[in-house]
């Protein structure tokens, strides 16, 4: 069972990650030449309308993450039936969620403009673009997205991401088409509409062949039900918070500032995404074998495994880091030019952002496998309400720089000290003081790391790509060597070494 988790965990990471550099790679180039061919302003009303239809797919209200949550243990026992069941329930809950997010999405149509502070392109019909972005986000729950979810269940992540990569290949060949010949937004979202149409159809093929004992059918009892509702009140809760961190950071700014911060905040953006997307595949892969692992092996056993992950995800994060911190900058006037940065600071927090919110993964595996949403939802609701409270105040007085710390601080204090007291209460059984000493450890090392790092790149006078390199190369050398200097002869160093060859 063991040799099966650690094949599935790679395979999934491996795969992910191909989806992840395919994505990343046509987004950089399809931002670059929107900013070319039709202006910033656009970026800006691609960025406002995702993150207002965002804040709408609440509706699902987590009912994918419950039910996988339940898959779990019948997928292990081969209990066929109630796979079927269960994927039956989803299938319902999906069409329901696609009709009042469309519902919900036309409601709102003619206040969209409320959300914008200052001029539109005049080449634009604002209702109609919106209208197709919320058809795109609505048309998934429709057709077959549900399969997505026993996929993941089964440890098969990768064949969602190798069909993800394949079909969005084709779709951003048709978005650089829309931009570059005919230098039209519509055709550049109606071929994202059929991308996503696209993944769901094949998503579903792939699946009948491989798995054809798994369809729709038959009925959950009643206490499979409560127990996914429960979870459900608890993921509605997660899910709106989660949200909430960079979706209302767009709509606020659009508000208070206008378009064009918003293209340039989301510009950043991207690259925190694009970190925060490689810990989430790792964490993405590992998922399900955790889950499994939860159900089969000790308390204890888990606990010592999750240290190591808390140290795995700790020296991931210092270098990842210490590139921002040093690379922001530079590839950003590269890419984008000067006159579309952020000041100095907004980088440094961008950069203890990322940190405070990368580490939590360690912990957040063991919430997640033991389906612990309800118990989350005291800090998820007070997250939500300081974040939105705060980016509006924050946001006003201070502008970008005012919602990131705001973003910060919710992440700090409800996610990295809250959510780590309630997962050592509710499972390890124990005091989080050992955690938390050894990740305060973690962060000094990182200071440590980002701070030599800095200083060695600023004696750099190279620019554009041949910079970026050395500077590359600076700051994966000064973090190998003050971290294996710091860890090399460490217990949880060598406990993580024999786990991964283990796994």
């Amino acid at each position: 069972m063991a040799e099966s988790r650690k094949k599935n965990t790679m395979r999934n990471i491996i795969m992910s990650y191909l989806n992840m550099i395919v994505t990343m790679l046509f987004q950089f180039i399809s931002r670059t030449i929107i900013v070319q061919t039709l202006g910033y302003q656009y970026l800006g009303l691609s960025s406002l309308f995702t993150s207002i239809l965002q804040v709408l797919s609440l509706a699902d209200l987590g009912f994918a993450g419950a039910i996988m949550y339940n898959l779990y243990k019948p997928i292990a026992d081969g209990d066929d039936v109630k796979v079927c069941a269960l994927l039956e329930y989803l299938k319902k809950v999906y069409r329901t969620v696609g009709i009042v997010i469309f519902s919900f999405g036309v409601v709102i149509m003619p206040f969209i403009k409320l959300f914008i502070n200052g001029d539109v392109p005049a080449d634009i019909n604002l209702y109609i673009l919106y209208f197709l972005y919320l058809i795109n986000t609505a048309v998934s729950y429709f057709l077959f997205a549900y399969k997505n979810t026993l996929l993941e269940a089964l440890q098969r992540n990768d064949i969602v991401k190798n069909i993800y990569t394949v079909v969005s290949i084709g779709q951003y060949v048709l978005q650089l088409v829309a931009l570059t010949l005919f230098k039209n937004f519509y055709f550049f979202v109606i071929a994202n509409i059929l991308g996503t149409m696209l993944k769901n159809i094949v998503g579903e093929w792939v699946s009948k062949r491989i798995y054809p004992h798994y369809f729709c059918k038959g009925t959950i009892d009643s206490e499979t039900r409560g127990d996914i509702v429960t979870r459900v009140k608890g993921l509605l809760v997660c899910n709106i918070s989660g949200k909430t961190y960079t979706t209302l950071d767009s709509i606020v700014i659009s508000s208070f500032i206008g378009l064009g911060a918003v293209a340039v905040y989301n510009n950043y953006l991207v690259i925190f995404t694009a970190v925060t997307t490689c810990m989430t595949v790792i964490r993405g892969g590992m998922q399900a074998s955790v889950g499994n692992k939860i159900a089969v092996a000790s308390v204890d056993e888990n606990y010592q495994d999750m240290l190591v992950w808390q140290f795995l995800f700790s020296v991931l994060v210092t270098w990842c880091a210490s590139c921002m911190l040093c690379l922001y900058q530079p590839f950003m006037t590269m890419w984008m030019g000067k006159d579309m940065l952020l000041p100095m600071r907004d980088v440094v927090l961008f950069c203890i952002w990322i940190v405070v919110s990368e580490v939590q993964h360690a912990f957040f595996l063991y919430l997640s496998g033991n389906g612990l949403w309800w118990e989350l939802k005291q800090p998820y609701i007070l997250s939500t309400v300081q974040n939105l409270v705060l980016n509006i105040v924050f946001g006003k007085f201070f502008g970008t720089t005012g919602i990131i710390i705001s973003s910060l601080l919710a992440t700090l204090i409800f996610g990295l000290i809250w959510q780590c007291i309630i997962i050592f209460k509710c499972y390890f059984k124990c005091t989080p003081i050992e955690y938390y000493k050894k990740q305060v450890r973690y962060f000094a090392i990182t200071i440590i790391v980002c701070g030599l790092s800095y200083y060695l790149c600023g004696l750099i006078r190279i620019d554009e790509i041949g910079g970026l390199v050395v500077k590359g190369i600076i700051c994966t050398t000064v973090s190998a060597v003050v971290m294996g200097l710091s860890y090399f002869r460490t217990r949880i160093f060598k406990r993580t070494i024999s786990l991964l060859r283990k796994r």
